[in-house]
Parts: structure tokens; sequence; C-alpha cells
């Protein structure tokens, strides 16, 4: 997999333009921070829009960059757990189908024979909640809120990490596999790009287990 410059600049400018928005409303007064508006991962935002939000950040004062840079990790950690959260979803219900079942008792998810076959679909190898789709979403994240460092890897997989633990807690039993496959595939990239420098070159390989 090779991570587009295209995708990047999206996430970033979708984190950057937040944080910048919510700094700016913390400047009049908190209670305009408390109810900044949530990022969305899937937001397109336009190049232009994100290099006004870079000029914005430059006229910030050191608390304010301070407050957007925590902004900045608050809407990676609402966006990676929100990923999560839906590929879990998807991963149950494809479980329960295996299963001939339309109930968990753990989570009380009820599902219908129509949701267990979209959610086969949608965690199939080139499905919007696979291991490939997942992996790659939350990698271009973790490079747009870096820039690129690849210092940062490991404080990135941290924040990974605790992502993935914050969700099994969440859901009170463990994971679904498909959630443990991208786990896995992400600390691939990690590895691959803290020893090449980048993700440039990076090639998707299906484990054996799914």
């Amino acid at each position: 997999m090779i991570v587009s410059s295209a995708t990047t600049s999206r996430y970033q400018a979708t984190v950057d333009i937040q944080a910048t928005s919510t700094v700016k409303a913390a400047q009049k007064s908190e209670e305009a921070v408390s109810g900044a508006k949530k990022a969305d991962v899937d937001t397109f935002v336009k190049s232009t829009e994100a290099s006004a939000a870079e000029t914005e950040t430059k006229k910030l004062s050191a608390n304010d960059i301070q407050k957007y840079q925590e902004q900045r990790e608050q809407s990676f950690t609402k966006m990676l757990n929100d990923i999560i959260s839906n590929q879990a979803n998807a991963g149950k219900k494809a479980e329960l189908a295996k299963k001939g079942l339309t109930k968990d008792f753990f989570s009380d998810l009820v599902v219908t024979p129509e949701q267990q076959l979209a959610a086969q679909q949608a965690i199939g190898e080139d499905g919007e909640w696979g291991v490939n789709a997942v992996a790659g979403r939350i990698m271009d994240m973790c490079v747009a809120l870096s820039g690129g460092d690849a210092s940062k890897i490991e404080e990135l997989r941290a924040a990974v990490d605790k992502g993935f633990k914050e969700a099994m807690g969440q859901w009170g039993s463990s994971l679904p596999s498909i959630c443990s496959q991208t786990h896995d595939e992400i600390n691939k990239r990690f590895d691959y790009w803290k020893q090449n420098g980048s993700l440039d070159g990076y090639q998707y390989q299906k484990a054996e287990t799914e």
C-alpha cells in the first residue's frame, strides 16, 4: 500500500481545521470550546482550506498553540475510536452469521440476516471495514498527525494501542478477530515506516488467519 499525499492531506486538513476553529472559539470563551463541532473522519477538505488553517495557526499564542495541539490529539482519538468501533460492530455481526445466530447476549446486539450479509461483505478483503481498508485509514491519520515525522512512530503506536484497549473496554469483552488482525497489520506498517522512513512502497499481504 502507498499512502497518497492527497489522502494524507485530507486527514491533516480535517484535524487542523477543527483544531484551529476550537482554539479561535477558546479565545472568545471556554463555553465555545466545549461546544466545538466534532471532526468527521470522512469530511473532504479542499487544499485551499487547509492552507487557510495553517495560516491561522501561525497567528496563535503559545497557549493557543498548546490548545491547538491538544485538540488535534483529541480529534485523532475520536476518529480512531469511531473507526475501531465501526469495524468491531461489523465484525460482530459477521461472527454471529457464522454461528447462525441473530443475537449477541453479551452486547445485546440483534441483527437481521440482511445485516449479517452486509457485515460479512464489509469486513471482506475489499470491504470498507476490512483489515486493509481500516489499517490504511488509521495509518493515514497517523502520518497526517505526525507530518510524516518518523520520530513520532512509537508515540503514535502507543496511542493506537490505547485506542484498541479502550474499544475493548467499551465492548465489555474481546473485540472481534477482524480488529485483532487489523491491529497486527497496523503494527506491521509502523515497523515498515520505522525501517524505511515512510510508508512509500508498502504492500498489504492478506494474513493466512483471515
